[in-house]
């Protein structure tokens, strides 16, 4: 019999994941860099990154991604909630 003394990881909500893009990508980053500090698989990061883009959060500025106007917008609107939630 396995003892456990850990409990299982808790998994994010996609709202956090996007929040940790967008700030991490506020003064303009490379994929891979935004990649490691917001621990996502290249997998995930494609699709969060093709989604921020089409809303418009996110725009690639060469080799970097910068978070655009409406996404520094979300995250004050982000920050506010997470105030009146606690």
């Amino acid at each position: 019999m396995e003892c456990r003394s850990r409990k299982p990881a808790r998994r994010r909500v996609r709202h956090d994941i996007i929040i940790g893009i967008l700030m991490a990508a506020q003064d303009g980053k490379l994929k891979t860099h935004i990649m490691k500090e917001v621990n996502l698989s290249f997998k995930q990061m494609e699709y969060y990154l093709n989604h921020l883009s089409s809303k418009n959060f996110i725009k690639k500025e060469g080799n970097f991604y910068r978070t655009t106007e409406k996404g520094l917008d979300v995250i004050k609107a982000c920050k506010i909630c997470l105030k009146l939630a606690e």
